[in-house]
C-alpha cells in the first residue's frame, strides 16, 4: 500500500460578520450569523471523464460505497482555519 499526502490551502474573502466558533466537539466552524454554520472539510469528488470539460460531482450520482472507502483510507486529517482581519 502506498501513502498519499495532499496539502490544500484555501484563501477566501468572506463577509465581516462571519466568525469562527468551536462546535460541541471543539472543532472550529464558521458561524454565518444567520443560524447556519459552515465546516469546510474533505469531500471526495468523482467523474468518469478525464477531459478538461469533465463534470466533477459529490452527490447521489456516484457510488457511495466507493466514496466511503476513500474516506476510510484517510489516516490523518488536520484542518486549520484562521480568521484574518485587515487593519
Amino acid at each position: 500500500m502506498k501513502k498519499l499526502n495532499i496539502t490544500i490551502t484555501l484563501g477566501m474573502e468572506v463577509p465581516d460578520h462571519w466568525e469562527l466558533i468551536k462546535d460541541e466537539d471543539g472543532i472550529e466552524v464558521i458561524d454565518l450569523s444567520d443560524g447556519r454554520y459552515l465546516d469546510l472539510t474533505f469531500t471526495p469528488m468523482m467523474t468518469d471523464d478525464h477531459s478538461e470539460n469533465a463534470e466533477w460531482i459529490n452527490d447521489y450520482l456516484y457510488d457511495y460505497r466507493f466514496a466511503d472507502s476513500i474516506v476510510d483510507m484517510v489516516t490523518e486529517y488536520q484542518a486549520v482555519i484562521k480568521m484574518l482581519t485587515a487593519h
